[in-house]
């Protein structure tokens, strides 16, 4: 036997229930790849895969637990099993849920505290990850940033697994066991076929919904249950590696030493190679999940003992079995949770995103995790009379989601109780009343209320059409059948103005073809490989070929275009693809009327100005606060591109370089770049304005 001090142990001293060092020290790697991904330090763009480590350790550990249960007992205590869930997950959850929406209370406009309970109620009732995909959130592409509970999606996913998988692990083993079958095949072959099954099935799903749906493939339950598979599937076979450990320990030696500093090359391969722009899940995924994989197996052929010796360091398990990195594995899970609520906060009121600042916040926030170990968590889950009652332990777990979900549940109802204080009576909005009077109010409740501007958009909101789709559920077309044939031609910026356009087309007797996709630009952008922004989909691409050729088979009198002007942060690419989309319709021989974008704030009006009804101009923001690229306007400005009639009341949200969110109580933006319906309906008498001033035919003769 080794000595004490070398510690490497042999597989027939190592006792069937265990406490894995390695393992540990795994889990302290995860954690921290995904704090220092969070805290944006470069070189580190794929952080986030400590992630997928952690379903794999889970899978491992969890199924593990789980056969060695059933080869005991012949059945399982699912009572049992929830009940050290409990314990572990949700007290600590719930704390960090009610000291997050403090936080928020303490920091936050009121609109975005309200928004913060409903991701906080999804998060209590762990299905965060399903609330962010309603949203149509993409985690990648940083569109729930801002959110509290945004690191809750990945616990939401192995609270669902963990509520199935015991019942999946006892099916398939009962399947066995309790059947003729048993004089075939082992228990543990039946699990292995069904777990890998399911792991395949999981796999193939997540590879082929990447490049279809993103979002979805990142955060579905059934896209990660293939990562959990992994490392259940190795809990399977793990009697055969303890048996090649005994039998042949020389080749385990050897097999398991370069499994594990090739699975730790390959984890920190996968968090420094992927980025945000890789497509992922996918099969980018498989590197890092296969290189977790390696690391535990490497582990279970050559467990380390609780006090590594020097020998163990030829093995990688011996490296992640010492002190500091078991010590981060221990409060892996409360630093998980109390790392990201930190750095929110933190940029809420500081208002820096600065990678040395946000990296101090996530040291400040690992205190934090050890108090809330130590004192919250340990002695929850270490009670003694808890252990010994089930029932007291899922009573404490109850008792966390319930408080969770009521502390959430009410600061939203106080929330919207306070908001609808602060509406307009009888509000008759125009453009002479907001825009008619040289001074204007600068306080005070607006029009629609910050808690309703997100859903005031132009109807019917069909017509535009969503990321990932190509169809209209309806035909939008507007005005009679034998009115003057026009085009609305766009994305979301082109949309926000259809009403006012439809107002003006009702005055002159025009029939108008709607054709706007959200994120989808008109201007014929060629896509970007290895980016996952929507406009580089094939859903885009090919909505925006087929509407040319519509429009060109409509033979329209009118062409009105317009499109967000940020997409390309180049003016050449800009140039080109606008010149790509112009060419088809000059050759329809239409009228061009090119609405110029509206200034882009870039965060969300209505959450500040929530905040904000006392003074307005805490929401400001300049026109030029980032690139933005509109070739017509530039090319009219040169002399060229003439042809082109544009239209552009951008002086009346702005004052020169500085853009206001609201003006004689009218909310301009519903969100960070989109203009309410309201404003836009009281902005068409300037349209008509700007068309009239140029002699504009509306007749199109």
């Amino acid at each position: 036997m080794a000595t004490a001090e070398a510690r490497v142990v042999p597989a027939a001293t190592v006792p069937s229930k265990r406490f894995f060092t390695d393992i540990a020290g795994l889990r302290g790697v995860a954690v921290l790849l995904v704090v220092l991904f969070h805290a944006r330090i470069p070189g580190l763009g794929g952080g986030f895969v400590g992630v997928d480590v952690f379903f794999v350790i889970s899978g491992f550990l969890i199924t593990g637990l789980l056969i060695r249960e059933y080869e005991k007992t012949g059945t399982l205590s699912f009572k049992g099993f929830y009940a050290r869930r409990c314990r572990r997950i949700i007290p600590a959850a719930a704390l960090v849920i009610v000291v997050s929406l403090i936080g928020a209370v303490l920091t936050m406009p009121l609109l975005r505290v309200f928004k913060q309970s409903l991701d906080l109620l999804a998060a209590a009732a762990n299905l965060a990850n399903w609330h962010f995909l309603a949203q149509n959130a993409d985690y990648l592409a940083g569109s729930i940033d801002g959110s509290l509970a945004t690191h809750f999606w990945s616990l939401a996913i192995e609270e669902q697994l963990y509520f199935v998988w015991p019942l999946t692990v006892f099916a398939a083993a009962a399947l066995v066991s309790r059947t003729v079958l048993r004089k075939v095949i082992g228990v543990r072959v039946s699990i292995g076929v069904v777990v890998g099954a399911l792991t395949v099935g999981s796999l193939i799903w997540a590879i082929q919904l990447t490049p279809v749906d993103p979002a979805t493939a990142y955060m579905a339950t059934y896209t990660r249950v293939w990562q959990f598979g992994f490392g259940a599937l190795l809990a399977v076979i793990e009697p055969l590696l303890l048996m090649v450990c005994l039998r042949v320990p020389v080749v385990a030696r050897v097999v398991g030493g370069v499994l594990g500093w090739a699975g730790l090359a390959g984890v920190i391969a996968a968090a420094v190679l992927i980025d945000a722009h890789t497509p992922y899940p996918g099969t980018a995924a498989l590197l890092p999940t296969a290189a977790a994989v390696a690391i535990i197996a490497s582990g279970q052929l050559n467990p380390v003992g609780e006090k590594p010796g020097p020998s163990s360091f030829w093995f990688v398990g011996g490296l992640l079995s010492i002190a500091p990195m078991r010590f981060l594995g221990r409060v892996s899970y409360a630093w998980y949770l109390w790392h990201w609520p930190a750095l929110v906060l933190f940029e809420t009121v500081a208002g820096t995103t600065s990678w040395p600042a946000l990296l101090a916040v996530s040291a400040v926030s690992l205190a934090i995790a050890t108090a809330s170990t130590l004192w919250f968590e340990e002695p929850i889950i270490g009670n003694r009379t808890l252990r010994a009652n089930r029932s007291a332990s899922i009573s404490v777990g109850l008792t966390g989601l319930v408080v969770g979900l009521a502390v959430t549940m009410t600061v939203g109802v106080v929330t919207v109780k306070i908001a609808s204080r602060d509406t307009v009576a009888n509000a008759a909005l125009n453009y002479q009343s907001v825009f008619g009077r040289e001074s204007a109010e600068t306080s005070g409740p607006v029009v629609p209320n910050p808690f309703q501007a997100y859903d005031d958009r132009p109807e019917p909101n069909e017509c535009l059409l969503p990321v990932g789709e190509l169809h209209p559920v309806r035909e939008c077309t507007f005005g009679p059948v034998d009115g003057i044939p026009v085009v609305l031609f766009g994305d979301s910026h082109a949309e926000q103005w259809s009403e006012a356009i439809r107002t003006i087309g009702d005055a002159h007797g025009w029939r108008i073809h709607q054709f706007t996709k959200a994120a989808c630009p008109a201007q014929n952008l060629r896509p970007v490989p290895g980016r996952g922004d929507p406009f580089n989909k094939e859903d885009c691409l090919q909505w925006r070929a087929d509407s040319l050729r519509a429009i060109t088979a409509l033979d329209p009198k009118i062409v009105i275009v317009s499109s967000l002007s940020t997409y390309a942060p180049e003016y050449e690419t800009a140039e080109s693809a606008w010149n790509d989309t112009l060419a088809t319709l000059r050759a329809t021989g239409a009228d061009l009327v090119y609405i110029a974008d509206t200034p882009y704030p870039g965060f969300q009006v209505a959450d500040c100005m929530s905040g904000a009804l006392d003074d307005w101009s805490r929401c400001d923001f300049e026109l030029d606060n980032v690139p933005r690229h509109e070739p017509i306007l530039t090319e009219q400005a040169r002399g060229r591109d003439t042809d082109i009639l544009t239209v552009d009341v951008n002086d009346l949200l702005c004052d020169g370089n500085r853009c206001v969110p609201a003006r004689n109580k009218i909310l301009f933006y519903r969100d960070d770049s989109h203009l309410t319906a309201t404003a836009a309906r009281v902005l068409e008498p300037a349209l008509t304005k700007e068309l009239d001033a140029q002699r504009f035919d509306y007749n199109a003769r």
